[in-house]
């Protein structure tokens, strides 16, 4: 079969979250199980620096909200998947993604238009000609309907990464984006008379996924719901919850070259060299006895930052210190500088990304902490526990898919999951501390997760079975 996949995102050189790195191995799973797979993402300025991409002299031209603009088109190869970037500058060649200062570049429908009907334009010169175009949040959520409008004999799936943000606009600017009239309604993107781009997704798509199985249930209902619960009950029967993996090639301990020292299940030592490094490349006060708790994250009350916080002054009263590594909310960030600056050699911070970085952090750290109010998947969580680092995460989505909780009886456990409340918090941190001194016990946890194979083996045939129900399926539009 061969799809195509449509996203903003590509790890390493265009990310700002979970989306880039799986669609840096997503498609290149389906490519290696002998699935034609191709990608389209907006050149961005990391990407066009990154040398994976090379110009072409291949130009098309992409009916927009301001007339009929060229984009260039350039082309890659990674991994068996075919990488195909859209070059406009005015529109992508900018330091942000989406946006700087934690606030989003005030011209997003016209940028992520261009994106979705560039990418449907590229489908149609693409050999062979996909038969899905799998698209991924909302800000390529117009090419179901693009497809749709202009009769493609093309299947499309819309893969829900974060129901949160939606993409939602003005209805006066309908008439811009060159579709018929008849798809601003309820089955298409009108929602509660605004635009909404993941709504229409949803809805015309011939199929949706989204990252996790519990998400998948959590957001039919109304509290997670982000207020398309009702949509998305009505698109029960064609909506899959297909857990994440990760690159465990790409994120291995034993091979890492980020770290200080390598290890493994069975040798470890290289672990206490890279927590020492930890300690001295953050400036925290090199206190064996005391453990780490780190995180890597976005900063936003979704993500549970502002519980971290609120959890620090206790959580050093008994004896932890905490690494941050993130960006997002300026408020956050503020209170993150702040905390950084009172206890500074019990609290490190530092603003935005740095994959180094981070990969150092999972394997120094002792614990991974994670309360996150909402969680579609989430990745990190895999992470630390692919290096060895303890998560203790809130009691949601795919984390509830993804830890194990920690029985001493059975010794089989993964790590410590709570509710994303000040309380659930602080139970957690003290769940974490009383294994601290059980050194047996913290190494058997550290195995369990450092075992499990965390790629995507089982997402890969999962998604092939979504796809392989399309094949036939007559249209319903």
């Amino acid at each position: 079969m061969n799809i195509l996949f449509v996203a903003t995102e590509l790890a390493p050189h265009a990310k700002v979250g979970g989306l880039a790195d799986v669609m840096a191995a997503l498609p290149q799973a389906l490519a290696k199980a002998g699935h034609g797979v191709s990608l389209v993402v907006p050149l961005h300025r990391g990407l066009r620096r990154s040398g994976e991409f090379r110009r072409t002299e291949r130009e098309i031209e992409v009916p927009g909200v301001e007339g009929v603009k060229s984009a260039r088109v350039w082309e890659g190869e990674r991994g068996g998947v075919a990488l195909f970037g859209l070059e406009r500058d005015e529109f992508f060649d900018r330091e942000g993604v989406y946006g700087e200062g934690g606030v989003d570049y005030p011209d997003s429908l016209v940028r992520f238009q261009f994106l979705a009907r560039g990418a449907v334009e590229l489908a149609r010169y693409v050999e062979p000609t996909p038969d899905v175009i799998q698209v991924n949040d909302w800000h390529v959520g117009l090419v179901p309907a693009y497809v749709k409008a202009l009769g493609l004999p093309i299947r499309t799936v819309c893969t829900v990464h974060n129901l949160g943000y939606q993409g939602e606009f003005s209805h006066t600017d309908f008439e811009k984006l060159g579709l018929p009239e008849g798809v601003f309604r309820p089955e298409g993107l009108e929602f509660y008379g605004k635009m909404n781009f993941l709504k229409g997704a949803i809805a015309m798509a011939d199929a949706v996924t989204t990252v996790s199985p519990s998400y998948a249930q959590e957001i039919q209902d109304q509290e997670r719901g982000h207020g398309l619960h009702e949509v998305l009950r009505a698109r029960a029967k064609q909506l899959t919850g297909i857990l994440n993996g990760i690159d465990m090639v790409e994120w291995n301990p034993a091979k890492d070259g980020a770290l200080k020292n390598n290890f493994k299940v069975g040798s470890m030592a290289g672990r206490v060299e890279c927590r020492a490094a930890l300690e001295k490349e953050m400036g925290l006060e090199p206190a064996n006895g005391k453990p780490i708790f780190g995180m890597v994250t976005r900063m936003t009350r979704d993500k549970g930052v502002d519980l971290a916080w609120g959890e620090v002054e206790r959580l050093l009263r008994r004896g932890g210190r905490l690494v941050v590594l993130g960006a997002g909310d300026p408020v956050l960030e503020e209170e993150g500088r702040r905390l950084a600056q009172l206890y500074p050699k019990q609290v490190a911070v530092r603003l935005g990304y740095d994959e180094g970085l981070a990969r150092r952090i999972f394997a120094g750290a002792d614990f991974f902490l994670m309360p996150s109010r909402s969680e579609p998947c989430g990745l990190t969580q895999m992470y630390s526990m692919r290096y060895g680092c303890i998560p203790v995460v809130a009691d949601v989505g795919g984390l509830r898919d993804t830890v194990q909780e920690w029985d001493k009886k059975t010794e089989k456990g993964t790590g410590f999951r709570v509710l994303p409340t000040a309380e659930g918090v602080a139970a957690g941190v003290d769940r974490a501390l009383a294994i601290w001194d059980e050194p047996a016990m913290m190494n058997e946890i550290r195995r369990n997760g450092m075992s499990k194979d965390w790629g995507w083996g089982s997402a890969v045939p999962a998604y092939e079975k979504v796809y392989q129900s399309l094949a036939s399926k007559p249209g319903r539009f």
